[in-house]
């Protein structure tokens, strides 16, 4: 690794790391000051979204972070590619946290609230999050990144880098592998299709669905789920596998062309 490959990469990782914690911070704020001086008015969805929204309009004006699609990659089938590769990162985490007898639960706001800011906070910030990651990690920092590293060093990093900025607890430590793949699989998603918009879709989606599950159902106790269910589990990964490689195999192709 020369000199500049070395700079590219901690330049990468200090501006992606300050973009995501600084606007984190701020969605967070607001969040706080909601909750403290008017609990029983809900308020802080309007200026987390519009701070969503200006931020990612802001680094893809500043950074060019894709937030577009290219006119020669076929939408529905990288969007169904989208949903197979999700589906197989998210069967990867399920099956260690089968393993690591894992519980996913709603993250709620730690303060006395109504129940409507309780449910508003677990829903939109799940899917904030999920945004903000995505434009940080697979929009700042892959489109830097992979201009220096081949593609499987890249998505390695990336997905690395984003692991290391989760909130760290013991769940998260026994189940780092399958969040990394999880990771790892929308930062391929976002260099085959050329586009931020299939990894920011997939993941807020992703999102939104585990939180309502939980919320309406409990927290999932991975430890405990049947035979059958696991069976279930496992098999939809490797379907979901073979869908993916099946369709991305001339895109991917192509792809490497391109480079």
């Amino acid at each position: 690794m020369n000199t500049q490959t070395l700079k590219t990469l901690v330049s990468a990782t200090v501006l992606t790391l300050l973009f995501f914690g600084v606007v984190m911070g701020a969605a967070m704020g607001c969040v706080m000051l909601n909750a403290r001086w008017s609990p029983d008015l809900v308020w802080f969805p309007v200026p987390v979204i519009l701070l969503l929204i200006i931020t990612t309009l802001w680094a893809e004006r500043r950074w060019e972070i894709r937030l577009n699609h290219p006119p020669d990659i076929p939408l529905l089938r990288i969007y169904v590619i989208a949903i197979a590769i999700t589906v197989f990162g998210s069967c990867v985490s399920a099956t260690q946290g089968v393993l690591t007898d894992k519980v996913r639960a709603v993250e709620l706001y730690n303060g006395d609230v109504i129940p409507l800011f309780a449910i508003t906070y677990a829903f939109l910030m799940s899917v904030f999050a999920a945004i903000l990651a995505e434009v940080a990690f697979r929009g700042i920092m892959q489109t830097r990144v992979q201009k220096v590293l081949s593609l499987w060093p890249a998505i390695a990093f990336v997905a690395f880098i984003n692991l290391i900025a989760h909130r760290w607890g013991l769940t998260l430590l026994y189940n780092a592998v399958g969040v990394f793949v999880i990771l790892a699989t929308w930062t391929y998603l976002r260099w085959v299709s050329r586009s931020l918009w299939p990894p920011l879709v997939a993941h807020a989606l992703h999102n939104l669905f585990f939180a309502a599950f939980v919320w309406f159902n409990g927290p999932i106790e991975f430890g405990k789920l049947s035979g059958e269910v696991i069976a279930v589990i496992i098999i939809a990964g490797l379907l979901s596998l073979s869908i993916t490689i099946l369709l991305a195999k001339d895109l991917h192709r192509v792809r490497l062309e391109i480079n």
